[in-house]
């Protein structure tokens, strides 16, 4: 290995060129990274010292050829800055024009030493060289043809205009004094080994990106050439990630999970894949890996519908649901029942699979329907999917229904019909993923009762009966009680439907009475229905949540009731020390904290009296169990049925109700739910082994935290710990919208993109500034995998601390009249 301090520009003088290998990620700088780079040639030159800048490593592994050739240079790494540097001195040569000067420089000299070898034939007439569809473009923006899409073209445009910002003199002095360490590997080096070492300035490469480096690094050109065509190819064209690595990340991991039996996170893709392949042998046969990858891509892509449908119509019906709803944790299993079926193990035929995934479309939507983390399931369907098959003549799909039934007595075990039942009424079904999970159920609903005639879904949205917005007309409808009614069953499933997307705006907030005739005329029953209720009140609603119940039953039965409660129950109480109690629903949670209550103190049944009927106990002479009490069912209290009160809600609204109880009482009521729960062991792992965020406290419990005020605005530092992902981000200090605090939202998510490029922002951030939050920063990980909690845990700290100092400082600017960009 030979290493040398070069001037950028040398590196591209001569009879050279540079190729960038198949194994190589194709090109992906933005115009933040563009941005940058200039930045840094801008400030180099206007410095005037002679001074160098140094731009990071260059590693290259030359090609033996004969001498007076053109000389052929494989880049290892480093092919985001020669492209990009390429880019900006054929803008610079188009911007001189054809007979443009600038000091020693002119178009012609930029064009024939720097970025071409004139004379030599057209395979090496170009100094770099990309791969695939990057080349091709690449060839026609030095041509003048920009009217691409890809990263190439748009490197260009943005290129362009920072041209003609800055000008051509400016550039040329800071590419005259841009250097790097241009290190050149022997025959005898081991690129990969020394590619992973450095800690080379850009992008860093994505899990999968890093997968074919490994595969297809220091084979032969012309092997490296087949792999890639023949098998990488085919996996970015089955999962459709030409322009993306994430559908492959996905896969990997989903594939990982299922070899391993262990919940890999997607940062670890590469390190667990590879230790598997080289400990299984697999290392060995680089080009049967590529094919063995290539073919359960394609089964990946049928999974999640890239590469098309599935030719069985009714195991498609399956795997259409289980995309729909939006809860890909049944991933690694779903994948090896696919690759078994398709190398007849154990003789599995379609109608078997179509059950087997039947099945696990039951699990998943009874989950989701009544209101369990899903979460929990990561290491359910990892075992699952990693353990042995069935044996030879045995059922096949009554094996998997088996090892799925043995989950009964765990938070993650098919709930029952009690469970579906209460989470209709109950949870939230609208709003973030649930919509999307809504809609599927809904749609699954619709074509289950009338499969010949429903409606196409994409012809479809969901309505809400009773409309988001409470509207003066809605609040004489529902009575006294308006508030409390539509806050509780505004976005719950028994308050919407399905209705074609042309009506769906033109109903908007309008009465029951003036949406009855749409109602009626609908194709879909579920909406038809709706039409004969006289009123959209809580009995109505009561009647439809029970409609939906037998309809989702009957869709996804499960006859494995089971009586036994969760090991790991969703919900536990106890009042003061006493010992703790678990509840399935959290409607048990209400009726038995108010029955203990009540044996605790008997004076307690006034104490905990009151006018609404929503939220009291009441004598059960004065309204008696089953019956209804104005709108609402009133169900009697254990132990105690001379009182009755009504227990739904959601799961934290049924947790608070329970403490207020409580304090009414004069005694602590403690309740913990499963998701706060299952975090709490994170966040104190946090504040111990990481030192926390500034204002972190013991009681910290939920995905969603926030720090004290950082700035004198009031802004703070939110923090979210999902399953899958947690991030970061500024939340203005004030809770009304208005257009200052998006305006706000705004300017410090351009500050985000600017000054923190090196981590990966959510989309949709118009949605983010509305609620009065930045573009989040966030990470991918698995909540479940407690080896990535330091890794975790450091990050939270290092971004929010860097979001911190940009509040603190962006307000500063502003209230200084400074223009400067906030450091990091």
């Amino acid at each position: 290995m030979q290493s040398q301090h070069i001037e950028f520009l040398e590196l591209l003088n001569g009879q050279v060129q540079y190729v960038v290998p198949r194994w190589q990620r194709r090109y992906r700088w933005g115009e933040a990274d563009i941005k940058r780079l200039v930045a840094d040639l801008v400030t180099v030159a206007d410095r005037g010292d002679g001074a160098a800048h140094y731009g990071g490593t260059l590693l290259t592994f030359p090609e033996p050829g004969a001498a007076g050739v053109v000389k052929t240079i494989r880049v290892v790494d480093g092919q985001q800055r020669l492209t990009t540097v390429s880019i900006l001195l054929a803008c610079i040569a188009d911007y001189l024009g054809p007979d443009g000067e600038c000091g020693d420089w002119t178009a012609r000299l930029i064009r024939d030493d720097r970025l071409t070898n004139p004379g030599k034939p057209k395979q090496k007439r170009r100094k770099l060289r990309l791969q695939d569809g990057d080349e091709e473009e690449y060839r026609r923006v030095l041509d003048g043809d920009v009217a691409g899409s890809s990263a190439v073209a748009q490197a260009w445009r943005v290129a362009r205009r920072l041209v003609r910002s800055h000008g051509a003199e400016r550039l040329l002095k800071g590419l005259t004094a841009f250097r790097v360490v241009s290190i050149g590997l022997r025959e005898s080096d081991d690129p990969q080994q020394i590619f992973e070492s450095l800690n080379a300035t850009g992008r860093p490469l994505t899990e999968s990106e890093k997968v074919k480096n490994w595969l297809l690094m220091g084979l032969r050109d012309e092997q490296q050439q087949e792999l890639y065509e023949s098998h990488w190819l085919k996996i970015e064209r089955v999962l459709q990630a030409r322009d993306t690595t994430e559908p492959i990340d996905l896969f990997l991991r989903g594939l990982l999970r299922w070899r391993t039996g262990e919940i890999h996170g997607i940062d670890r893709v590469y390190e667990g894949l590879r230790r598997w392949a080289v400990g299984r042998g697999h290392a060995a046969d680089r080009p049967a890996l590529c094919r063995d990858l290539a073919r359960l891509a394609a089964l990946y892509g049928i999974l999640t519908g890239t590469t098309g449908e599935h030719g069985d119509r009714d195991v498609e019906r399956e795997l259409r649901h289980l995309r729909a709803m939006g809860i890909d944790i049944h991933r690694p299993l779903t994948l090896r029942l696919l690759d078994d079926a398709s190398g007849d193990v154990a003789g599995m035929t379609n109608a078997e699979l179509t059950k087997i995934l039947a099945g696990i479309a039951t699990w998943t939507t009874r989950l989701w329907v009544a209101d369990r983390a899903t979460a929990g399931m990561n290491k359910a369907v990892v075992e699952l999917a990693h353990a042995p098959g069935p044996r030879s003549g045995e059922d096949v799909a009554e094996y998997w229904h088996a090892r799925i039934r043995r989950l009964r007595n765990t938070r993650v075990g098919v709930p029952n019909d009690q469970e579906v039942a209460e989470g209709i009424r109950t949870r939230k079904a609208y709003g973030g993923s649930a919509s999307r999970s809504s809609f599927a159920v809904l749609c699954a609903l619709m074509e289950a009762e009338r499969p010949d005639e429903a409606p196409s879904r994409n012809r479809l949205t969901i309505e809400h009966v009773m409309p988001q917005k409470l509207t003066e007309r809605w609040r004489r409808t529902l009575g006294d009680d308006a508030e409390s009614i539509h806050g509780r069953h505004c976005d719950r499933l028994p308050n919407l439907t399905l209705s074609g997307d042309a009506t769906n705006p033109s109903m908007a907030s309008g009465t029951l009475d003036e949406k009855r005739e749409v109602y009626r005329n609908s194709p879909i029953g579920m909406t038809r229905r709706i039409a004969d209720e006289d009123d959209w009140d809580v009995g109505a609603l009561e009647r439809r949540a029970a409609d939906l119940s037998r309809q989702v039953l009957d869709c996804w039965p499960w006859p494995d009731q089971g009586s036994a409660p969760p090991i790991d129950s969703a919900i536990r109480w106890r009042i003061h020390d006493g010992p703790w109690h678990t509840e399935n629903t959290a409607s048990q949670l209400v009726l038995n904290v108010a029955g203990a209550l009540l044996s605790r103190d008997p004076d307690n049944a006034e104490r905990l009296a009151g006018d609404s009927l929503s939220s009291n106990v009441h004598p059960a002479t004065l309204y008696p169990p089953g019956r209804t009490a104005g709108a609402l069912i009133m169900y009697a209290i254990p132990g105690h049925e001379r009182f009755v009160l009504y227990p739904y809600d959601n799961r934290d609204a049924c947790a608070e109700r329970c403490r207020k109880m409580g304090d009414r009482c004069g005694v602590r009521v403690d309740v913990e739910l499963d998701g706060a729960n299952r975090l709490q062991p994170f966040w104190r792992f946090l504040k111990q082994h990481a030192g926390g965020v500034p204002g972190q406290v013991d009681s910290w419990r939920g995905p969603n935290q926030w720090t004290p005020r950082v700035n004198s605005l009031g802004d703070r530092i939110g923090i979210y710990v999902g399953d899958e992902r947690h991030s970061v981000y500024i939340k203005a200090g004030e809770s009304e919208r208005s257009d200052e605090r998006a305006t706000r939202m705004r300017r410090y998510s351009r500050m985000i993109g600017e000054q923190m490029g090196d981590q990966e922002l959510a989309a949709n951030p118009e949605k983010h500034f509305k609620e009065g939050r930045t573009v989040p920063v966030q990470r991918r990980w698995s909540r479940d995998d407690e080896d990535e909690w330091p890794e975790a845990a450091q990050w939270i700290v290092e971004q929010s601390d860097r979001l911190r100092i940009l509040a603190v400082a962006a307000v500063h600017d502003t209230d200084s009249g400074s223009a400067t960009t906030p450091p990091t």
